[in-house]
Parts: structure tokens; sequence; C-alpha cells
């Protein structure tokens, strides 16, 4: 039996949903291969530099607006630090013997070598040993020993982590530790009453500070370290704070993302059945060789960042608002101990408008006990001063007084954009001489004929829990860092201006004479990757070299890129779901 045509109107319905079809998917195709295009101009510019000698250039025409400089030829001011510990020591100033005439003279000696500022510390625990009793008259001495014996500015780092006996009476559960257990003595950030008690006895300081010494007094740094910097306190090189508030916290800013827990679950790999039973990974330094992709371990990176960089602005308001500056003292970054110390909450800490100025510090001394190389505190310093505002150097000479070394870093320093140097832990170990005199006035030998835009991914250093045991370089990103600065800097007239934040470093693109790129180990979400992609196609229109961190994972991927973390009703099935975990890119 011969089959049957099918009717005229069925062949034209199928006519049309063939073309409908066709269309798609050549718009389909068309697409993909506009991204591809897209995808592989940017990649060419990376590849043609895998083939180049280390240190070799490819070039493209010169940008003629690229005039910027970066340098201070001389330092506008001087300064040296008098810690708490060594007012006790040296002058005995928290006892009824104080010698405060060998302080006046030590600060008359530090004048008369040119220091133009003193920086004094002291800590919640002497000031207010109870509630509401401040020790004002001992702040009026240490104030009146400098404003009324000398020219000298005063700033004060006020420390409030080291909480008095009757905060930890009333609010015992206020301490922190680390992922075992381990206590440490000092106020849990994530302990609302607590940091409120901090917060107040902070404001009162500050309010006695400006209104008494209008003139004199300048500026207070808030300190939540027990090292006097920006960043987690540093006991045993260990992952903080894993107390039950931390936890709790760390639970709510989870929540407040909107993602169900099912979608955290798939992006993690675990099976919490309840936001109560959600737990971050238990850290330890070194416990991990190489790069650390995954994605948990990311978040809970992120929210100790966003969270702790909260609490140094919310106390620095505290401090403006008297009308007193507020600065944050911060030591070296680019090394495989970042993560544990939350460097990366210096981009949230500079950026801030609530920061006055930044005060970089280094006490020279490397992973591997030896000296620190000078150039490299330049890049450091340099990654200061692109968040616009005023940098600072400190030389910490705790561990070694070397009076060349100290002027070859001021030198690097002001190379790198600093407005000032000057010097902590120097009481007993330095004079105020010509010596010292010297070393503060170790300026840089020539004016800058190029200005070089340097790339370092600040984020991508936290890829490392620690010190790598297992590598022959127990810190490859200080090997990198130093080694990459030492090629920069070679020739005097080079300026080096180092960006941590692709956004930045994508705005000043304009103004370099050529580019060293170091590419990102991982990017959180797709607005980093927005920026890279268009960081990487301006490359392809100036001088330019990539560089790659050293991350031990020649096997595996190049780059990742986390997927944003975005509200979701329910999953949706397996392929939502997996889409959670992460997109990894190659740009090889």
């Amino acid at each position: 039996m011969a089959a049957r045509s099918p009717p005229r109107g069925a062949k034209q319905d199928r006519a049309s949903v063939r073309a409908t079809v066709e269309a798609w998917l050549f718009i389909a195709v068309a697409a993909i291969f506009g991204v591809l295009f897209i995808y592989v101009a940017i990649v060419r510019s990376t590849s043609r530099m895998h083939g180049q000698p280390a240190g070799q250039i490819y070039l493209y025409p010169s940008h003629p607006e690229a005039r910027r400089t970066l340098r201070n030829l001389a330092p506008t001011g001087t300064f040296g630090t008098i810690y708490h510990s060594e007012l006790s020591s040296q002058f005995s100033t928290l006892t009824d013997t104080q010698r405060l005439d060998d302080l006046i003279t030590t600060l008359k000696q530090m004048e008369g070598a040119g220091i133009g500022t003193v920086i004094f510390s002291t800590t919640w625990e002497w000031v207010e040993p109870k509630e509401g009793n401040i020790r004002y008259r001992y702040l009026d001495m240490l104030m009146d020993a400098a404003c009324k014996n000398t020219s000298l500015k005063v700033n004060f780092a006020v420390d409030v982590v080291t909480a008095p006996t009757w905060v930890w009476e009333r609010y015992p559960d206020a301490i922190s530790y680390d992922t075992d257990g381990r206590k440490y003595g000092r106020l849990s950030w994530f302990h609302s009453l607590g940091n409120a008690a901090a917060r107040e006895f902070l404001t009162h300081v500050a309010t006695h500070l400006a209104n008494g010494y209008q003139g004199c007094i300048v500026a207070i740094q808030p300190v939540y370290n027990n090292a006097y910097q920006t960043r987690f306190t540093q006991e045993y090189d260990a992952f903080q704070d894993y107390s039950p508030y931390a936890l709790l916290e760390y639970r709510n800013w989870l929540q407040r993302k909107g993602m169900p827990l099912e979608l955290f679950n798939v992006r993690w790999g675990t099976s919490f059945r309840r936001w109560t039973d959600v737990q971050p990974p238990k850290l330890h330094s070194g416990d991990f060789l190489g790069a650390d992709f995954s994605a948990r371990y990311w978040d809970w990176l992120r929210f100790r960042e966003e969270s702790g960089s909260q609490v140094y602005i919310t106390a620095c308001l505290a401090v403006t608002a008297t009308g007193l500056q507020c600065f944050h003292r911060f030591s070296e970054f680019f090394s495989v101990v970042d993560a544990i110390y939350g460097a990366s909450m210096f981009k949230h800490v500079a950026s801030s408008p609530a920061t006055s100025f930044l005060v970089m510090d280094s006490n020279f001394v490397t992973p591997y006990g030896t000296h620190i190389k000078p150039s490299k505190l330049r890049l450091y310093v340099s990654a200061a001063r692109s968040y616009g505002k005023p940098v600072h150097f400190e030389a910490a000479v705790e561990r070694v007084v070397n009076y060349t070394l100290i002027g070859e870093a001021f030198r690097s320093a002001l190379m790198g954009g600093a407005e000032s140097v000057g010097v902590s832990h120097w009481l007993t170990r330095m004079s105020a001489n010509g010596s010292l005199v010297k070393a503060y006035n170790a300026v840089p030998k020539c004016t800058a004929t190029e200005l070089v835009g340097v790339f370092i991914h600040l984020d991508s250093c936290s890829a490392f829990h620690g010190l790598q045991w297992g590598w022959a370089r127990t810190d490859p990103l200080h090997g990198f860092i130093e080694d990459l600065a030492e090629q920069l800097t070679a020739r005097c007239e080079t300026d080096v201006a180092v960006y941590v934040e692709l956004s930045r470093f994508l705005a000043n693109m304009n103004s370099f004479s050529r580019v060293v790129f170091v590419e990102p180990l991982l990017l959180y979400d797709t607005a980093d990757f927005a920026s890279y992609v268009a960081a990487k196609a301006a490359l392809m229109h100036m001088p330019h070299e990539v560089l790659h961190l050293p991350a031990n994972v020649t096997s595996g991927p190049q780059l990742v890129v986390l997927q944003d973390v975005l509200p979701r009703a329910s999953p949706a099935g397996a392929g939502e779901l997996v889409a959670t975990a992460g997109l990894v890119t190659d740009t090889s």
C-alpha cells in the first residue's frame, strides 16, 4: 500500500520550524565565534610572551601620554616610634617613679636628629583598668612631654585587642582561638558587646586627645593585632578566628547571600543538613602544598577579609568623628603566609575614606632568616601608594640594626612613593646620631624617565596555606616578588607603579610606559573576571610582559574563576548544582 503524503499545511509548518531552528543555530554559532575571536585575541597577547626569555619585553608603539612619575626625591617628614613596652622598660612610665626627664631628653634628641613626629603606643588594658576609670593623666603626661617640650607632632597607636580584666570578667566568651581550640587571650572581633566596649574606650581617648592637644596630636591607629599590624593576631602562624561568635557570624554572612544551603553543599562538596551545622574548613599553616582552588576555602577567606576589614574601618570612623586622622600599619605582604594573617584586608582598609594615611613597615628579615632586598620593599610601598593615600615607611629594627641597609630601604621607599620615613624598636638599639640622620637623608639619585605598571593579584597570594615545607623554596612567593623587584628596579630612571586589584590597574593603564602583568591564580567572581578580560585586551595595545606566580600547578588549571554566589530559590537540577562549583579557565 502506497504511503500517503502529509497534508500541505503540515509541510509548511515543518518548514517554518526548520527555518526557525536554522536561524537560531546561525545566531548561536555566530555568537560563539565572536566570543572565541575575542578570547583568542587576548590569549595570543599572552602566548607571545611564553616563548621569550625572562625579562624580555614584547614591544608595541609606546604611549605618548605615559609621563607620570611616582617617586619622591626627598622625604616630607620623619618619625620615630616609642612603644608601650619601651615606655615602661626605659622610662618607668607605668610606675610611681616615672623617669619623665629621661623621656623628655630622648624626645629632644629625636627632634635634634631631624625627626618631626613621635608615635606613642598604649593598651586598653593599662589605660582603663576599671570600667570608666580611664588614666587620662597618663595620656597627658606623654602628650605634655612631647608637646610642651619639643616641636614634635604626636601620633598614637591604641591597642584595643589587649582587653582589661573587667572585660574578660563581663564577657568571658569574648576570647578568640584557632581551628584546634587554642585560645589566644585576644578579643574576638566577632563578639559584638566586647567590641562595642573597645570602640567606646577608643572614642573616649580620641576625644580627650583631640580636645586637649589641638595642633600637636595628629592621628590615632586603632590596633587589633598583637604586633601593632592591621591583620589577624599572629601567634603560632595559625588561622583565626574559630570562636563560636566567629562561626555564628560566618553562617549569617553566608545566609545573607541568599543562596540555599543545598547549593553551598554542592559548591563545597559537603553535606550539611542545617545552617547551624555549617563549619568552615579547618586550616593549618603549611597543611596544603601549592595553591588551594576550593570554593569552600575561598568563601571562608572572603568572609574573614570582609569582616576583619570592617572592624578596622569602624574603629577608624570612631577616631575621625573626633576630628583626628586615622592610620593603619601594614607589614610586608606578597608572601605565602598572607592568608593566615588576612593580608587581603589591605584592599578594603586602604581604600576606605575613613583611613587617612598608611604606614608600611618591614623588619628586613626574610622567611629564610636573610636580609630582605630593599627593592622588594619598593614594590610593597608602591602597592600602597596606588590607593591615593599618603604612604609612610617604617624600618622596624628589632632584628636588624644596619644603617646602610636602613638607608637603602628609605631610598627604595621614597622611590616607591613614600612621603616620609621612620624607625621603630630603635630605642635600645640605635642612637639619634649622625648615622641615623644620614640614613634618613638617603634619597633617590636620579629622576624618572619611564613608569612601569605592574599588576600583582594580592588575593592570589592567599591561595597558599602558609610556608611550603615540601618545596625547595618554603616561601616561593617571596622569592618570585624579590626577583621581579630586582629586575624592575635595575635602572635608576624606572618608576614602578604596583597594583593589587584588577579594577584599579585597568583604570590607570594609560599612564604606563610599559606593563608587567602577573597572571592571577583565582578570581572570586565574574566582576573580577570582567576586569581581567578588559585588562588583557588593553595589554594588546602597549608594551608588556606576562609572568606567572609559582603555583606548582603545571598539570592543573592556570586560572580559576569561581561561580558567583547568587540568591536562588531552590536547586532546579544537577546541571544547575554543578554550575555553582566554579569555572576553570586556561589562559595559556
